[in-house]
């Protein structure tokens, strides 16, 4: 037993770094790197799916192909949203008018709305080929409907940020692949009929 679950830690290991090395090598040129977000995310979604004997750089390629094009409105959707999130945010930080303090934390509630749906579009625009704007909506009702699932998955996400930030070297090699990781199964718990 003992063994076995070390083999099983060690593989996690092998393939989570792997496809985050894939996942950075493909984002090299930086318009690249939402279909190789997606790309990952689809071979995170099969792992999780228990096909551990999948070829890594072999499934990686094809999918990185099968989302070149067909990625683009949902992430340049998501990207755009956080960009005005964020630019709205900075703008009015400095404002102290009681009618731009109301609009400032308006945001704030919007960006918490928000945070769901950037977490879960991905994962299930992966598994189940919806629209973008179909797997927005469906994403903010998996996150409604299972708040505890995205409260795990942000301290799992908030984890991974801080071995960034405190060991750079592992968290480089594990950032992107265990966000996906996380988000995938929590977007797929949220499906689970109870």
């Amino acid at each position: 037993m003992g063994k076995r679950l070390i083999v099983s830690i060690m593989n996690w290991i092998w393939r989570l770094s792997w496809t985050n090395a894939l996942w950075l090598l493909f984002s090299v040129p930086l318009i690249t790197i939402i279909p190789s977000t997606f790309a990952m995310y689809s071979v995170i979604n099969k792992l999780v799916k228990d096909d551990e004997d999948a070829d890594i750089l072999r499934l990686f390629v094809k999918e990185f192909k099968r989302y070149l094009k067909k990625s683009f409105p949902l992430g340049i959707t998501l990207v755009l949203l956080s960009v005005f999130f964020y630019v709205d945010l900075l703008i009015l930080k400095e404002q102290t008018e009681s009618f731009m303090l109301i609009l400032r934390y308006a945001i704030l509630v919007l960006v918490i709305l928000f945070i769901p749906i950037a977490f879960y579009s991905i994962p299930l625009f992966v598994e189940y080929e919806f629209s973008w704007f179909k797997a927005l909506p469906l994403a903010f009702i998996i996150a409604i409907k299972r708040p505890f699932n995205i409260l795990l998955v942000t301290c799992g996400i908030l984890g991974v940020l801080l071995l960034l930030m405190f060991s750079t070297g592992i968290g480089v090699l594990f950032f992107g692949s265990l966000c996906a990781l996380f988000t995938t199964k929590g977007a797929l718990s949220g499906l689970q009929k109870e």
